[in-house]
Formats: structure tokens, C-alpha cells, sequence
């Protein structure tokens, strides 16, 4: 390849400056860029005239990343409504008519149980109302007799009421033997077996409702506000659901407070009345990151042809661009964003061309006596007060 001999250029020492920052190392250095070997469509070639090579003043940072783990927490779709089905009447399970994992519709026989005592109650309910019912009438002979006063007869009336209040308690009893589903749903738990003895209260299974299912999922409130209709990626889609709340951040995911200060849980609900979606799917949130995250000057983002952001790193000694997801502004000159950076690339702030992705980059010779050019060429030494890339 043919060697490149730039004119010496001579600096005075009042105009090198270096600049000591306490969080981000700025280096700025003359350095020699060789285009890709293949062009990208669009791109600058970065050849001046006949030359492969051109001179560039670089200036770079050295990028702290910020791993995505500590920003993440698990989202996924649950339903709307959830019913611990519980038994209602003491006895044994006779029979289970759904299965784990099945579905039910509304009043559709979930659990039988064979209940004694049930039964027994109900009997006895019975005998206490046909009692009642003999007492009233001797009593309503003897009050027309003049026997018993009228107060009697009242009595026998409140006494047949009570009798049949505790006919119709035993005769629910006996009702609840057949446990049904209250709405259509899905099992998704079965706590019981043929054969078990339950006491009342016992958990028989859960029935989910799963016609809706709704998710907690961090958005921006500056765009994303309530009976807004968002598309959410979940595991194996892209699904889209109505905001039907806003809520401060929870615990789990203060640490986004970090990198975005206008975040806050949207209550999305899902409807699934084609059955797209499943109970537990995983869902994912726009604003966390997933790559690491790094804050980078405004100066530094630029448009893709595509329309997403990109920024330019020095790695292994060349440009590359990066495309990345601006998450959210820091003050009014730099920004966090999120991408698949390098703990050892360097971001490139500041060039005083334009780089294209792919082009190799080295340390440039500065000749300060144009005598010693032949001599010096094809043995670069650094500019003073540069540092290498």
C-alpha cells in the first residue's frame, strides 16, 4: 500500500490542553482511517482523491457499562379473575369431572361430594318443619277454642319460619355437594382426589378466568397514558392491549429510576376471546434494558437510513456502528442508551470527518521536520500530547 506523507504541523505549547474528567476519559488523537474494504450502501468511502488513507482528529470516551440485570424483574400475563374453589360442605370427594389443565364452562359440575352429614341435616330439618307445622295447628284449635291466646298462635307462626329457614340452610348444604364453576375458565390447579376426606374450606382446585389477562409493565408516562392501546412483546408475539391504570413504581423496579425518571407501571389488559393467549406468558416492557446501558453526549447519536439510532465505538482498531435504544435523557447533553456495547470499546464522541463503519484506524505520523520524511516513513511515532487509540 502506498505511504501517505502528511505536511509536519507544528504546535505551540500554549495551545495543548488536556482535560481530566472525573467520570469519562476523553482522549483525542491523530490518527490515519482505511476505509472498509467493501463500501456500505451510503456510506462515505473516506478517500480523498487518489489516497486510501486520510487523516482524522478523534475524540473519544471510554464507555462504563451498566449491566441490564440490575434494571430487569419477571413480567407475564395473569388473569383477570382467579377463583380458589373451596368446599363448601364436609364429606368425600366422589368424583373429580375436570381435568388439570382443562377447561369448564359456567355451571358446569367441577368436584361431586358425598356428604352424611349433609343428608342427615337436611332430615332433620325436615322433621323440625313437619313439627312445626302439627304445633301450629293444635295450638290455632285451642286459640279458637279459647284455650290459648292469640300471642300462642304467633309463637307456632315464628317457629314454622324457623323450621323452614333451616330447611332451606340444609337443602343448600345438600346443593353444595355439586360444586360448580361460577364462570367459564381454565384449571389451573387441582388440590384434591377421589376418595379424600374434606372438611369445609378445604381448597378443591383453582378456576382462572381467561378471557382477559392483564400484566404490570414499566412504560414512559410521557407516552403512555391511560385508554392508550399499546403493543407489547410477549414470548412468541406481539400482542395488543388497552392501559386501564398507571401506578407508581414497585419495589422490584425502582433501579429504573436510574436511567429514566418518568417511569411508571401501566395495568394493560389483554382480550383473549380467540384464545391467542395463555396464563404465565412471558411479557416484555419497551424501557428495560436487555443489553448494556451506557450514557452517551447527544452530540454522539445519529439516524440510521432506517430510522433507529446508532452510535460509532473504536473496537479492535475500528469504526463500527451500533445500533442502539435511547432510554432516556441525562440533564440536556447526554443521554442513556442501551445496545450490544463492549467493555473495551471506546465511543467516539467527536470526529472531524465521517467514519464509516468498518474502517481501521492507526496512530498518525506527525512530521515536524519534512526532511526526515523518508526516513520516518512506515514507522509512525505519536503526537505529542495524543493519546493512542
Amino acid at each position: 500500500m502506498k505511504q501517505i506523507i502528511f505536511p509536519a504541523i507544528r504546535f505551540s505549547k500554549s495551545r495543548i490542553f488536556v482535560l481530566i474528567l472525573s467520570f469519562v476519559v476523553i482522549s483525542e488523537s491523530c490518527l490515519f482511517a482505511q476505509p472498509p474494504a467493501v463500501a456500505r450502501p451510503g456510506q462515505p468511502t473516506m478517500q480523498s482523491g487518489n489516497d486510501d488513507t486520510m487523516q482524522v482528529v478523534i475524540k473519544k470516551n471510554a464507555v462504563h457499562l451498566m449491566q441490564p440485570e440490575k434494571f430487569q424483574a419477571a413480567i407475564s400475563l395473569k388473569p383477570v379473575q382467579l377463583l380458589n374453589v373451596r368446599a363448601k360442605v364436609a364429606g368425600v370427594v366422589k368424583n373429580i369431572r375436570v381435568k388439570l389443565g382443562g377447561t369448564a364452562r359456567a355451571q358446569e359440575e367441577l368436584v361431586q361430594i358425598e356428604s352424611k352429614h349433609a343428608k342427615m341435616v337436611l332430615e332433620h330439618a325436615k322433621a323440625i318443619l313437619k313439627a312445626a307445622t302439627l304445633n301450629k295447628e293444635l295450638v290455632a284449635k285451642e286459640v279458637t277454642a279459647g284455650k290459648q291466646s292469640q300471642i300462642a298462635l304467633d309463637l307456632a307462626e315464628a317457629e314454622i319460619n324457623v323450621a323452614k329457614t333451616s330447611l332451606n340452610l340444609a337443602q343448600l348444604d345438600i346443593e353444595n355437594t355439586s360444586v360448580r364453576a361460577i364462570f367459564s375458565g381454565h384449571i389451573k390447579t387441582i388440590k384434591t382426589t377421589p376418595g379424600a376426606i374434606i372438611n369445609k374450606g378445604d381448597l378443591l382446585l383453582v378456576l382462572v378466568d381467561t378471557s382477559e389477562f392483564i400484566a404490570h409493565i414499566p412504560v414512559n408516562r410521557e407516552k403512555v397514558k391511560v385508554g392508550d392501546t399499546i403493543e407489547v412483546k410477549l414470548d412468541n408475539q406481539v400482542a395488543k392491549g388497552k392501559v386501564q391504570a398507571m401506578l407508581p413504581l414497585e419495589g422490584k423496579w425502582q433501579a429504573l429510576r436510574q436511567i429514566i425518571d418518568t417511569a411508571a407501571i401501566a395495568v394493560v389488559v389483554f382480550n383473549n376471546r380467540d384464545g391467542d393467549f395463555e396464563d404465565g406468558q412471558t411479557a416484555y416492557s419497551p424501557i428495560v434494558p436487555h443489553q448494556p446501558v451506557i450514557e452517551v453526549p447527544n452530540l454522539s447519536l445519529r439516524n440510521s437510513e432506517t430510522g433507529t439510532r446508532i452510535i460509532q465505538v473504536v473496537r479492535d482498531s475500528m469504526v463500527r456502528d451500533i445500533e442502539v435504544q435511547l432510554l432516556g435523557p441525562l440533564g440536556e447533553g447526554s443521554s442513556y442508551v442501551t445496545g450490544p456495547i463492549q467493555e473495551n470499546d471506546e465511543l467516539i464522541a467527536e470526529s472531524s470527518q465521517s467514519l464509516a463503519d468498518g474502517a481501521l484506524i492507526r496512530p498518525a505520523t506527525v512530521i515536524n521536520n519534512p526532511k526526515k520524511a523518508k526516513i520516518n516513513a512506515g514507522q509512525p511515532t505519536r503526537k505529542p500530547g495524543a493519546s493512542p487509540f
